[in-house]
């Protein structure tokens, strides 16, 4: 038997704020879009962007960090295996959607007017959970790797 893998990464942003429930069972799921976008330029110099919207869902403690955490326009690196789903829109035309189903999730900015973690900073609030921190970064290259501008140096 072939063995198979499904795997996807993304970092896009947030498109509506999530939205959790509890199903029948107990079990908690918290849902929510994430787009990713692309630009190029066509051969007419043209420049044309393109964005592809997921439909994003967490189970669990994930799903307790992403509606804590999460807000519309957050943009956030996820992990999780995609699938296909068919639906129908409230005109009874069938549609398709990309689901992914998240297994990691990493926060990736902050919202500076509430006085959060930005870009730049190493960790996200005090109180966030390990599996919503961001992993921390140096604060400044070692001088070995200072850019001067002089590529002759590299070594490959």
């Amino acid at each position: 038997m072939a063995r198979t893998f499904n795997k996807v990464i993304l970092i896009g942003n947030l498109g509506r704020d999530p939205e959790s429930r509890t199903l029948p069972s107990g079990a908690k799921v918290t849902e929510f879009s994430v787009a990713t976008s692309e630009s190029y330029n066509t051969r007419g110099g043209e420049k044309v962007e393109q964005t592809t919207w997921f439909r994003a869902e967490a189970w669990e403690r994930l799903s307790d960090i992403a509606s804590q955490y999460l807000k519309k326009g957050d943009q956030v690196y996820l992990e999780g295996r995609l699938r296909m789903e068919e639906y129908t829109d409230r005109d009874g035309n069938t549609r398709t959607a990309l689901r992914l189903r998240v297994t990691d999730m990493n926060l990736m900015g902050g919202r500076p007017e509430e006085g959060g973690y930005s870009q730049g900073s190493q960790a996200a609030p005090a109180a966030a959970p390990a599996e919503a921190r961001r992993p921390s970064a140096p604060a400044q290259a070692p001088s070995s790797f200072a850019s001067n501008n002089d590529d002759d140096d590299l070594p490959f």
